[in-house]
């Protein structure tokens, strides 16, 4: 009896071994069609925007937050949902004064919206950057979302169904 105990946690761990490698490429493909899906979808907004200098998510989950201001253009019940930690409505960055040397990054759902705050924001003398692919792209990059009290939040307002490319971890609505 103790003989066929033996031999079973081997095979047991040669099949959990087997199937964890099969998680990983499934998490792969779904990483890879993920990204597809947000470039698509930034590649349909880009040429409305694409004269407004772009700010990419890898730069600024890295950046050092006290030199930038990140503006969340979305609506007060998109924002109601959840934000990038840090950041600030349009409405809230129009009660500060221009600050030289601090560049503004701003963003939406993929990078529409944001751009056209960039740009405007640019015209009044701002340093503005557009966030490329918004709120999707920051998500699928492994970055994280807050609620207005500041926790982590894993729900994220979308804007509507069609922009609906959020990781698997996240819950969209609209």
């Amino acid at each position: 009896m103790m003989r066929d105990s033996h031999r079973a946690v081997p095979l047991a761990l040669l099949y959990a071994l087997a199937t964890a490698g099969t998680s990983v490429v499934h998490a792969d493909a779904a990483a890879a069609a993920l990204s597809a899906r947000i470039s698509a979808l930034i590649a349909e907004v880009e040429d409305d925007v694409g004269d407004v200098p772009l700010q990419q998510v890898e730069i600024l989950r890295d950046a050092d937050r006290s030199i930038l201001i990140l503006v969340d253009v979305r609506s007060p019940a998109e924002r109601d949902v959840s934000v990038i930690t840090g950041a600030i409505s349009l409405a809230e960055l129009e009660q500060l004064r221009p600050i030289p040397k601090v560049r503004v990054i701003v963003y939406c759902t993929i990078g529409l919206r944001s751009g056209h705050a960039a740009r405007a924001l640019r015209a009044r003398g701002y340093d503005a950057f557009n966030l490329r692919g918004g709120v999707l792209a920051w998500l699928a990059a492994g970055g994280a979302l807050v609620d207005r009290q500041g926790k982590p939040a894993q729900r994220v307002h979308v804007y509507g169904r069609r922009w609906n490319a959020v990781p698997a971890s996240f819950e969209s609505v609209w």
